[in-house]
Parts: structure tokens; sequence; C-alpha cells
């Protein structure tokens, strides 16, 4: 269940985790495009396919932008749903 924001710091990070977020399927969609990955699942990946998303992030976004550009954290899970899939899924609806 999802807590309610009741303050405005609570706010304020509640937008910049969905700015973060915004910029990880913004990025997933700009490698899958440039890669020609139709995958939505990293489980029908390839390795040279993971290593290939991999660099791509690496160099494109998080080289270029900071190592914080996706959010502080230790660790990236990516589910391969680019800002066109989530679109794409919504419209469905």
């Amino acid at each position: 269940m999802v807590e309610k924001i009741t303050n405005e710091a609570d706010f304020k990070a509640f937008l910049q985790e969905r700015e973060h977020v915004s910029r990880l399927r913004n990025a997933i969609s700009y490698c899958k495009g440039s890669l020609e990955i139709n995958a939505v699942s990293d489980h029908n990946l390839k390795p040279e396919e993971r290593l290939g998303m991999e660099r791509c992030l690496t160099e494109n976004f998080l080289l270029k932008h900071g190592m914080n550009y996706f959010g502080k954290r230790d660790l990236i899970y990516i589910d391969l749903y680019g800002s066109d899939d989530i679109r794409k899924m919504q419209e469905s609806v």
C-alpha cells in the first residue's frame, strides 16, 4: 500500500523519483531502438545484447550525465520497458 504524501519534503522526493524513473524509461527506449532490441524482459536477451544494453546505458547516460543520473542507487533493476512500451500499454487499456 502506498503512503499518503503529507508534507512538502515527501512531495519533492516523490517528484524526484518520478523524474528518475522517466529518465530510465527514456534511456531504455533509446538503447533498445539503437540496438534494435524488441525484448521486454532481460530473460529474452542474448549475452551480447545484455552487454550492449549495459554499454549503451553507461556510455550514453551515466558517463555523460553523472553516475547518479538515474538516482542514488547501488543497483538499477531494468525490466526493458521503455517509455514507448509504457505508452503502448496505456493506449491499449
